[in-house]
């Protein structure tokens, strides 16, 4: 099946190697991926689709509609440095921490894994971040209150049971 499996992990300066150790598979099988010699499972496709922040439509091509662009959001933006963490709710708050104390910026939440940025370069000029996750449905009310006190809603999951925001740390 074609993909753009390639051109997302070279976007990244993964090698095969790097991404096979992302997603716990080989570098042969990372290989035959991309050139289209083996489909992956459902679950391996759930996996790369979460790593890579798409879905698996965005990265897998539908052999009956040929010619399906890369959508530009799937691709990082230059001078950013990119990396996945996989989290459970038994290590996910110390995980936002550790990340937000070195300047690894939240990008978004998926099943099992946070996504990250950080500006590439100099690490005494990358801004540090808090994190906060918060349970439950949230009122328009605590949305704006949370934003008067510098807080961004960076992803909600599991259909708005939980919402992550972050702040700069000043």
């Amino acid at each position: 099946m074609d993909n753009h499996i390639r051109r997302l992990r070279t976007a990244r300066q993964w090698t095969q190697a790097d991404l096979a150790a992302e997603l716990d598979v080989s570098r042969q099988t990372v290989n035959a991926l991309e050139t289209g010699k083996y489909d992956p499972s459902l679950p391996l496709a759930f996996r790369i689709a979460r790593l890579f922040g798409g879905t698996i439509e965005e990265i897998f091509i539908d052999p009956e509609r040929p010619g399906q662009p890369l959508s530009a959001a799937l691709l990082p933006e230059p001078g950013f440095d990119y990396q996945t963490r996989f989290a459970t709710a038994l290590n996910e708050l110390g995980i936002l921490r550790e990340m937000g104390e070195v300047g690894w910026e939240l990008t978004g939440v998926g099943l099992g894994t946070l996504s990250f940025r950080r500006a590439a370069g100099e690490q005494d000029t990358r801004p540090r971040w808090l994190y906060q996750r918060l349970g439950g449905l949230l009122s328009g009310e605590q949305r704006d209150e949370l934003q008067q006190q510098g807080w961004t809603l960076v992803d909600t999951w599991l259909g708005g049971v939980f919402h992550y925001f972050k702040r700069p740390l000043s």
